[in-house]
């Protein structure tokens, strides 16, 4: 005997109460099944996680390289990931290239020659999805970058809204078209990492950066930076007294 289920208003038959018990079933299993998937998704994004920071101390630089491209990729399969994998690499910035270690004079290569697993680094800091939203960030105050030696550094029209950029040397940085936005530039150094050698007359390339609302308070040799159209500049700069 065949039991129905009295079909929507409007409807010609009934539904057998073994259809809707089939349909039941099969709902349950492919939300049983998602939630497996999902689960298994989550435990491959860790191991790759833990992965890519245990490749950050190879002594190959190749390697830091495509570990610093292994965090991107998973930022972009997993948001809640994003706020770590941003301290994860802003730590390797400043652990690699502290400004204490600066020296004086001799020549500065660029920063990718010289440390091209930070620039990778800072590339993809300063672009989606890790640019998104950093006031998630487990960093104190969103991507954090004081302190660092930045010299020479590719950060053309970077996303460093609200970055703390505090005491970080900047001289010589391509920072043309970046978006600066609240970031806190107090302290930090825009001159050049060698006035003697005819290529570097000017300081750091600002041309057409957005420094609206950015902190630019005790700044060393601000006024040898580039400034060509860049937004939101005037009357934010106090330049530190030379000692």
């Amino acid at each position: 005997m065949t039991t129905y289920l009295a079909a929507p208003s409007g409807a010609e038959s009934l539904i057998p109460v073994t259809v809707v018990v089939a349909l039941i079933t099969a709902g349950a299993t492919f939300i049983i099944g998602w939630l497996n998937f999902r689960g298994q998704k989550s435990g491959q994004i860790t191991d790759r996680f833990l992965r890519a920071i245990d490749q950050l101390g190879s002594d190959n630089p190749r390697v830091r390289i495509g570990a610093v491209f292994a965090l991107e990729r998973i930022a972009q399969e997993s948001p809640s990931d994003r706020p770590h994998i941003v301290s994860t690499l802003a730590a390797l910035v400043r652990e690699q290239l502290p400004a204490t270690a600066v020296g004086k004079g001799g020549y500065v290569y660029v920063l990718m020659q010289r440390a091209p697993d930070a620039q990778a680094a800072l590339t993809v800091l300063c672009r989606s999805p890790l640019s998104d939203d950093r006031r998630g960030s487990s960093e104190i105050g969103g991507l954090d970058l004081s302190r660092s030696d930045l010299r020479r550094a590719s950060l053309k029209n970077a996303n460093l809204r609200d970055a703390n950029l505090w005491g970080s040397r900047l001289e010589n940085a391509d920072m043309s078209g970046a978006d600066l936005t609240g970031s806190n530039l107090s302290n930090a150094y825009f001159g050049t990492v060698s006035p003697g050698q005819p290529g570097f007359k000017r300081g750091t390339d600002l041309r057409h950066a957005t420094l609206t609302r950015a902190q630019l308070t005790n700044t060393r040799d601000f006024k040898l930076a580039i400034t060509d159209g860049a937004i939101g500049l005037a009357g934010n700069t106090e330049e530190r007294v030379p000692s």
